[in-house]
């Protein structure tokens, strides 16, 4: 009889082994899968955006912020992100020449969200940076 409640005893650990596998180990492997592609793709669309507004000053040979905010706008409606998502950062003074020969540099700064939860929605965040330098044209035309 005393074998019998022992092993009566011990099936019961199968249980509670697999709920604490599912809560210890697997939820959280799966948060992570489910966020990875969120990261991934805000990286890109800031990476984009930072190389948009570049192209779009050294093209123009001036410092056109607005220019530049609309290039990085498109990028975050193309990119499925809502309106501000992205901050622009730009190192010459509005409305400027640009030296011919001379670089732009360009930083775009997105919000990453910590942790997705696909019905509940996201937690926490970081920002992350994109930074593009791109030359002026040397032969440009001096606007």
């Amino acid at each position: 009889m005393t074998r019998r409640s022992r092993r009566a005893a011990a099936g019961g650990f199968a249980a509670i082994e697999l709920a604490a596998g599912v809560a210890l180990l697997l939820l959280p492997v799966t948060l992570l899968v489910v966020a990875l592609p969120t990261w991934a793709d805000r990286q890109t669309v800031a990476r984009l955006a930072a190389r948009d507004a570049t192209r779009v000053l050294t093209l123009r040979t001036v410092c056109d912020t607005a220019t530049a905010t609309d290039a990085v706008r498109e990028a975050e409606r193309a990119g499925g992100l809502a309106t501000g998502s992205l901050d622009l950062a730009v190192d010459c003074a509005p409305g400027a020449a640009l030296p011919r020969g001379g670089a732009v540099t360009v930083r775009v700064t997105v919000e990453i969200p910590a942790l997705v939860v696909p019905a509940l929605g996201a937690a926490g965040a970081w920002h992350w940076t994109a930074t593009d330098v791109a030359p002026v044209d040397p032969y440009a035309a001096v606007p």
